[in-house]
């Protein structure tokens, strides 16, 4: 179920509880360091600990100096490349610099993609107390 489709793109549930499993599940080695536009890029190898429950059988992510993630190759267990996010345009916004255009591409369907637009970002707004309690979860108040 972890590898389905996320509401039919091309991204997988296996993508977004990422962000922490990549650092405490994984093994990383830097593979090279490379120039892109006037930024340095980190190209990072990241493998699996024996033990972790995790589906990629490696990870290779190109992080730029000022900490964006600009491109992000999942392979499986064969190591074979599955599919890839590259960050494709990157804007200020909210007075952050960020991935303002991702796109997610299958390697087995070149001619399809899914992609995130942002076009707005507000950082360090204020939001009430009761915004993510269950109560108002269940039945949001304006």
């Amino acid at each position: 179920m972890m590898n389905q489709s996320w509401m039919g793109s091309d991204f997988s549930n296996t993508i977004w509880p990422k962000a922490d499993d990549l650092i405490d599940q994984y093994r990383h080695t830097l593979l090279a360091t490379e120039t892109h536009n006037g930024h340095k890029l980190y190209v990072i190898e990241a493998v699996p600990n024996e033990t972790a429950p995790v589906v990629w059988g490696r990870e290779v992510v190109k992080i730029r100096d000022d900490h964006l993630l600009m491109e992000h190759a999942f392979y499986d267990q064969a190591n074979v490349l599955v599919k890839k996010l590259v960050t494709t345009e990157v804007k200020m916004l909210g007075g952050k610099m960020i991935a303002a255009r991702e796109r997610m591409q299958r390697v087995d369907k070149p001619d399809e993609w899914t992609e995130i637009i942002t076009r707005e970002a507000r950082f360090g707004i204020t939001l009430p107390a009761n915004t993510f309690t269950l109560s108002n979860l269940r039945n949001p108040r304006e």
